[in-house]
């Protein structure tokens, strides 16, 4: 059995390393590249849109290409609960 020196394993291991790594994308940046809006962008964009307000439910729904986020809230004040909707991709507010 033949015997490599450390020195060519280091080669081969970095050049592995470095062709798996490069076609490679995290689901973040790949969200980001699509414009998709993440739980948490969409829990504070209520959150700027009612201040004060505590949020409930948060869960995202299956529309055309992109989800949908509905978040149940309680406003201060108000003793009933109030639906939002956020598009998944635009970040756009609707009742």
């Amino acid at each position: 059995m033949k015997q490599f020196s450390p020195g060519i394993v280091s080669l081969l291991l970095v050049c592995t390393f470095a062709v798996s790594s490069t076609g490679t994308e995290t689901r973040e940046s790949r969200r980001l590249r699509q414009g998709k809006i993440t739980k948490n962008e969409a829990q504070h964009l209520v959150l700027a849109k009612f201040p004060g307000s505590k949020i409930t439910r948060c869960e995202l729904q299956a529309q055309d290409e992109h989800g949908l986020w509905v978040i149940d809230l309680v406003q201060p004040g108000s003793g009933g609960l109030t639906r939002v909707q956020v598009d998944g991709r635009s970040g756009k507010i609707t009742h």
